[in-house]
C-alpha cells in the first residue's frame, strides 16, 4: 500500500523556485544529505538526515523523504481545488512510516505559506488549523493522515 499527500496552493505565476522552499524547510531539519533530480516540468528532491553513512548505503537506518517538487505542471487534483484555485506544489509519494517527518515537513511550511492546504488521497484535507492541533500535541498522532481532520480540531479544543 502506497499513501501520497500533496501540498496544494494558489499559483503565483511560475513556480521556478518553490524547490528553494523545501530545501530551506529540510536544511532546518537536518535532512543536509540530498539529491535533487531536474525532469523538465519538475524536481524530484530524495533527503535523508544527516549522519556518517553515504546516501544510498543500506545499513542507513534513516529513511529516505521523497518530494515531487512540481515546476511547470499544473496539476489541479481535485474539483474542490480548482473552485479555489489551488495547485499542487509538492508531492509526496510515499509517507507510510515517515507520518511524523511529513508532519514536520508540513507544518514548517505553513508555518510559512499559511493558506495552503494538505492533501491525503485518502480523501482529507488538512488546513493549517489541523496541522497545528496535530503538531502541538504532547504526543503527535503517528497515524494522523489516516484520520478526519475533524477529530484533531474537536481533540484540541478540550
Amino acid at each position: 500500500m502506497i499513501c501520497e499527500g500533496r501540498i496544494l496552493q494558489k499559483s503565483e505565476g511560475r513556480k521556478t523556485s518553490i524547490g528553494v522552499r523545501m530545501w530551506k524547510i529540510l536544511d532546518a531539519m537536518n535532512y543536509n544529505r540530498r539529491l535533487m533530480i531536474g525532469k523538465r516540468d519538475y524536481d524530484i528532491i530524495l533527503s535523508k538526515e544527516d549522519s556518517e553513512y553515504d546516501f544510498f548505503d543500506k545499513k542507513d537506518p534513516a529513511p529516505m523523504i521523497q518530494i515531487y517538487s512540481y515546476v511547470d505542471i499544473k496539476e489541479i487534483f481535485l474539483r474542490k481545488s480548482r473552485k479555489q484555485g489551488l495547485e499542487t506544489f509538492f508531492r509526496f509519494p510515499d509517507m507510510i512510516g515517515k507520518e511524523l517527518i511529513i508532519l514536520e515537513i508540513v507544518h514548517r511550511y505553513m508555518e510559512e505559506y499559511p493558506n495552503t492546504a494538505f492533501y491525503v488521497d485518502n480523501g482529507y484535507t488538512f488546513r493549517k488549523h489541523n496541522i497545528d492541533a496535530i503538531y502541538n500535541m504532547p504526543e503527535p498522532d503517528v497515524g494522523w493522515i489516516y484520520k478526519n481532520p475533524d477529530k484533531y480540531k474537536k481533540e484540541s479544543k478540550h
